[in-house]
């Protein structure tokens, strides 16, 4: 795996989520009534097909917030409802047009958190990246610019910064 295979694998695993964009087949079987679904994958880019209890819907029959990824079940009045319990199945297009392809629509602060990950790695190649200072005085001592593997350690905090907006809430 090359450098940037590798630190977008790191940064798709620090956010919890898949950036490409992609077709998404989602299944819910909900034992209640509820007011939103919550598909998995955004931005939202197209949503192609709503089946509910084996029937499809018309466009106008629900709404999604693209960039919550929220679908809501809308009545003839186009006002929301809530999602009957039972089967719906959605059908969709989530995520952003990557660097390198025609229209790339990737935030410009994820690419940049890459970018910056490749680099230190680039550069760091014969030394560690997140050593921040050495004293040979006393023999060595290391200090690290964060927790070092098994502290706590993640991404420097510049690019956690970078890349919080674009993290998957985790519930529970």
């Amino acid at each position: 795996m090359d450098l940037i295979d590798h630190t977008s694998a790191t940064i798709r695993r620090w956010c919890g989520r898949i950036f490409a964009l992609e077709t998404v087949r989602e299944t819910f079987r909900l034992a209640a009534p509820i007011e939103t679904l919550s598909l998995s994958r955004w931005p939202v880019v197209s949503v192609a097909s709503v089946i509910e209890a084996g029937n499809p819907l018309a466009a106008g029959d629900f709404e999604t917030e693209d960039d919550t990824a929220f679908v809501y079940r809308l009545t003839g009045s186009d006002s929301r409802r809530d999602w009957p319990a039972g089967k719906i199945v959605i059908e969709y297009q989530a995520g952003y047009i990557l660097p390198g392809k025609p229209g790339r629509t990737l935030p410009e602060d994820v690419e940049r958190a890459t970018i910056m990950l490749v680099k230190a790695g680039w550069f760091g190649r014969s030394r560690d990246p997140l050593v921040r200072s050495e004293d040979v005085s006393g023999v060595l001592s290391t200090t690290f610019w964060m927790g070092g593997f098994g502290e706590g350690a993640s991404l420097p905090p510049d690019v956690e910064g970078l890349l919080s907006p674009h993290r998957q809430p985790s519930i529970g």
